[in-house]
This record gives structure tokens, sequence and C-alpha cells, in this order.
């Protein structure tokens, strides 16, 4: 007879699993109903240990949402960075932008809370998915660069602007609901935004 299965005991966790167990708990449940669908007590008892435990690594909840936010964060950098693996010049740019939008319209509640005050307060540049993989920001900052008149040059501070203000406008009407997900008004305001851009950027 098969032996029913039983939550982790208190002890079970090293000191670094405990963090991530709560972590997952709350980007499962941010992704499924927003950051204010559950209680640190009940991200304790999923993970099978008290809520002192839990407050051992984060202090309130506030806390276990930054993190949450870093976590999306991170997936946004990701799914650019794939996108955009093997591109070159507009391709890159569209890309990188687009990624903004596709992960608003698979993860629209993650998104939101990512560029919430939970998130990096505007600084995005400081939110990296790893050692090899740079932020979705720092990642729309190369492909810009790479549409300029000369590359070698500092990334005009208005047309990283500019391209980041269509990307991720265009992801925040997914993510408040305002446009629906995959929106042809967002692939559109690409198009004609990026269009304006190369104009600028000829000798």
């Amino acid at each position: 007879m098969a032996r029913a299965q039983t939550q982790p005991k208190k002890d079970s966790y090293h000191h670094g699993d405990l963090r991530s167990a709560l972590v997952a708990f709350a980007v499962e449940h941010v992704r499924r109903h927003g950051p204010e669908s559950f209680s640190m007590r009940e991200a304790a008892r999923d993970a099978g240990v008290t809520s002192g435990a839990a407050y051992k690594h984060f202090a309130d909840k506030d806390e276990l949402l930054a993190a949450v936010a870093a976590e999306a964060l991170t997936l946004l950098a990701k799914r650019s960075f794939k996108a955009a693996a093997g591109l070159q010049g507009p391709e890159k740019l569209h890309a990188a932008a687009r990624a903004y939008i596709d992960f608003a319209s698979a993860e629209p509640l993650l998104f939101r809370l990512a560029f919430s005050r939970f998130g990096v307060a505007g600084d995005e540049c400081k939110a990296h998915a790893g050692a090899d993989i740079p932020s979705a920001f720092e990642q729309l900052r190369s492909a810009v660069a790479g549409v300029q008149t000369d590359p070698g040059k500092p990334v005009d501070p208005d047309i990283l602007s500019f391209a980041w203000a269509i990307a991720h406008g265009a992801a925040s009407l997914i993510s408040d609901g305002m446009w629906k997900k995959n929106d042809p008004r967002a692939e559109a305001a690409l198009r004609l935004s990026f269009s304006v851009l190369s104009g600028k950027n000829k000798p």
C-alpha cells in the first residue's frame, strides 16, 4: 500500500532551500492570482515550516514580493536573450522590444509586479539574470546601439528612451488589460516607431 506523501519537516531544509521554496510558492500565486492572493502564513504552511522559520528569510511579505519581482525580471531577461540570440541590427532591436510584449502577454501579473514598487524602482539595468545574461533593459540598450549610424558611439539616450517607452508601454497596456494578449496593435506600434527610429539614425 502506497504511503501518503507528507510535507517536509522544518529541519529538512538547508539554509538556501527554504528561501527558494517560499519564492517558488509566491511566484505561482502571483502568476495565477496576483500579489494579494496569499499571506506569509500560507507560504510557510505550503513549505511545511512555521511562520517563524519563513520570517528568518523575509522580514515581511513585501520582501518576499520583492524577491518575486526580481525573479520576474530574470524571466524577462532570459526571454529577451533567447529571442534575440544570433540576430543583428533591426531584427535584434525588434526581438529585444518584442520580448517585453510577449512576456506581458504570457505573464501579465508577474510583469505588473516586476515594474511596481516591489521591482527595481525604474532602474531595470540592475536586474541581471546571471553572469552571462544582462537585464532586458541592457539587452535593449545593446540592440539600440546596433542600429545607430556609428555602433561604436555611446547609445543616444533619447533613442533608448524612445525604444523602451514603446516596448514597455505596449507591454503595460497588455498587462493592464487594456489590450488583449499578443494584440496586433503592439506589433504595429513597434513597426511604426522603429521606422521613425531608423530614419533618425540615417546619416
